[in-house]
């Protein structure tokens, strides 16, 4: 593993980011007025050396003042009295801020696995008592109390500022993010709301489940075995997929993409969901349960009512932080990519030329026309077909202690040296989830990465497996950016599209943990890789374009945002999907039911796909295990100071769409 030393040495040859359009509200009369005084009142102190950081600290520290209640004159005393100059002082300050702030949040997040551990393991029934603990958290005081006792004006004062070029040291990087301590005040009572209704909205989508068995298809030939129980979309997609080889698999799949459809037109009827006594005849029109059959009626904008509370929580929330709207803190803040330079790497996958190659690839693979669900397709190089493994994974792998206690193993084969391995499965506990699958990074020393995800009470099956190794390159990354970390306020990476590359990256080689032996057409893995990309760059358009639409029409209703959605997806499918596809995307593209925890995160996913092909691609005849740690040892700073350090290059679709268009030549040859 990269010694700490070794980063603390890294310097930074990347361009500036852009310049963003930061929405902040202009400063008042009484801020700029106190800001001249202090200002120089604090240069006449400290000299005009300081002049740039004083300036910086005390409009960052007015930006958050409450001069209503301390006003300008307990401003000023309280800048001149806690301004530190740049120096030993000011770097004492740093170092003792950067480890009370991972202890506070390490805190919260230890609390908040606890209480939220009824709702997110399956172990035991999911009782009322569940919702109540599933929703508290310590943290919804926090901002308050940063601002009462002055934390927030200490850390704006003497770190706030608004730069974004590149620190040139590991401390400029920790002063950058204690930058982003304390410069927004959310009241507890918005938090603590936000929290319930998440736990209302994570209970909801973890429920919306389907037995396939017990519905009437009208077609013999389309039977599921008994106890089918599967979510929306993750399920129903997954199960799809796993149909190709399968004598009915194409009714079967056809009949699955029906119900994505009565997903999305909320067409489901309420009696249904996550109900194994119901019985659901789709030819009939009819439900049956509890010995009464009735017409069937579909539950309507349900999903979306769920989504409009949360969202509803959002926008109160918007007025009080950084940026005002939740599109600007996911762009800016959290991602730290601009929206345009996020939608251009979208559409240069989903409108690059070798789409339609692709495409005609695979209806060759089929020999027939593609349909809507192919888009989902993940197997090139075996057509659908797998060979058996020879065991059941299910017996291998009865528990999440089984899988647990087998990272280690894992780690090795895929390179990892064994005090690594060991130290890094060590910090991993699984447990088995009630949701397809999530990962939770530690968040402080005394913390744990947590990994869930489905395992049937005859052990995980094959698909879950692939769940898991997602999972795990997710668990992975979160260990060794935290632990060893050399500041703990640079714990983790910089956004979610850079521990999703490695989650993607740790998937692809389930096959070959599990021990499938075969033969891999390198060219077809290449098209593999784009067509994983353009599947999901789709919803992602989607979901930036739906929550413009929200902001633009605060007052719709959930009937008006199911519809609106379906619009969308029927537009991004009609530019980007129809050319290749020559068929309607029955709605597709709105099935996904990451949007609602109104996290505003698909985007993330497209991004992850082509950081972690760059990451493939720089890998080519090297091992996973040593060059890992190495691009993780750099923890959180700006997502392409950190492509650069790890591949030699930013975050850029184009070695996709290059080594795909190369690929398309091999095989046509």
């Amino acid at each position: 593993m990269q010694s700490l030393a070794a980063v603390a040495e890294l310097r930074y040859n990347g361009a500036p980011m852009g310049k963003l359009t930061q929405r902040r509200p202009a400063l008042n009369k009484t801020q700029r007025a106190a800001i001249r005084d202090v200002s120089k009142r604090l240069l006449q102190r400290h000299g005009r050396e300081a002049q740039r950081d004083i300036t910086e600290g005390v409009t960052a520290c007015a930006r958050i003042w409450d001069f209503k209640g301390g006003g300008a004159k307990a401003f000023s005393a309280f800048c001149e009295r806690h301004y530190m100059p740049p120096g030993e002082e000011k770097s004492r300050l740093l170092r003792r801020l950067d480890l009370l702030y991972c202890t506070i949040r390490g805190a919260v997040s230890v609390v908040r696995k606890e209480s939220r551990g009824g709702l997110d393991i399956a172990d035991d029934p999911l009782s009322p008592a569940e919702e109540l603990l599933g929703a508290f958290t310590i943290g919804s005081h926090l901002h308050e109390d940063f601002r009462t006792f002055e934390i927030a004006p200490l850390v704006q004062l003497n770190f706030g500022t608004e730069r974004r070029d590149i620190p040139a040291t590991r401390e400029g990087w920790v002063a950058r993010r204690l930058a982003e301590w304390g410069r927004e005040f959310i009241p507890a009572r918005l938090l603590a709301e936000q929290s319930a209704v998440q736990a209302e909205v994570d209970k909801f989508v973890s429920g919306y489940n389907l037995y396939l068995d017990r519905i009437d298809f009208g077609d013999p030939e389309i039977g599921f075995p008994q106890g089918t129980r599967l979510s929306s979309h993750w399920g129903l997609r997954d199960y799809m997929m796993s149909l190709y080889e399968d004598p009915n698999g194409l009714k079967k799949q056809r009949a699955i993409l029906g119900l994505m459809q009565r997903v999305v037109h909320g067409e489901v009827p309420a009696e249904v969901l996550d109900n194994a006594d119901a019985e659901w005849n789709l030819v009939a029109g009819t439900v049956t349960a509890n010995g009464t059959t009735k017409r069937a009626r579909g539950h309507g904008g349900l999903r979306w009512a769920q989504f409009r509370k949360l969202f509803g929580v959002q926008r109160r929330i918007d007025a009080h932080t950084y940026y005002g709207n939740l599109i600007d803190q996911k762009f800016f803040e959290d991602r730290e990519l601009e929206e345009a330079r996020v939608r251009q790497i979208l559409t240069d996958v989903m409108s690059a030329g070798v789409a339609e190659g692709v495409g005609a690839y695979l209806a060759r693979l089929f020999r027939r026309p593609l349909e809507p669900f192919d888009l989902y397709f993940k197997r090139f190089t075996d057509g659908g077909a797998r060979a058996p493994l020879g065991y059941t994974v299910g017996e291998r792998y009865p528990d999440g202690l089984t899988l647990q206690r087998a990272i280690p193993g894992i780690l090795q084969r895929l390179g990892f040296a064994d005090a690594d391995a060991t130290f890094v499965g060590s910090k991993i506990r699984v447990d088995n989830g009630r949701s397809a699958g999530h990962a939770w990074s530690p968040a402080a020393p005394f913390d744990i990465q947590l990994l869930r995800v489905r395992i049937a009470k005859a052990g995980i099956n094959e698909i879950e497996f692939g769940t898991f190794m997602h999972e795990l390159g997710h668990c992975v990354e979160g260990v060794l950016s935290s632990y060893r970390m050399d500041h703990r306020s640079l714990w983790g990476v910089p956004n979610t599209a850079l521990t999703e590359c490695f989650a993607f990256t740790f998937q692809d080689r389930a096959d070959e943990i599990l021990g499938r032996q075969r033969e891999v057409d390198q060219a077809a893995v290449m098209l593999q890789r784009f067509w994983e990309a353009y599947e999901i760059a789709g919803p992602a358009l989607v979901e930036i374009d739906f929550f413009h639409w929200l902001y633009d029409h605060p007052r719709a209703t959930a009937t008006q945002m199911q519809d609106e959605i379906r619009k969308i997806a029927d537009r991004v499918w009609n530019k980007y999907y129809r050319r290749v596809f020559n068929c309607d995307g029955h709605g597709l593209l709105a099935v996904y039911s990451h949007i609602l925890w109104c996290d505003f995160y698909l985007a993330d996913y497209p991004l992850g796909y082509v950081a972690a092909y760059q990451i493939r691609r720089f890998l080519r005849g090297k091992v996973l295990g040593k060059e890992m740690p190495r691009m993780c040892a750099m923890g959180q700073v700006y997502p392409d100071v950190w492509m650069e350090h790890a591949v030699g290059a930013p975050l850029s679709a184009q070695p996709l769409l290059e080594d795909t268009a190369t690929a398309l030549r091999e095989l046509e040859a």
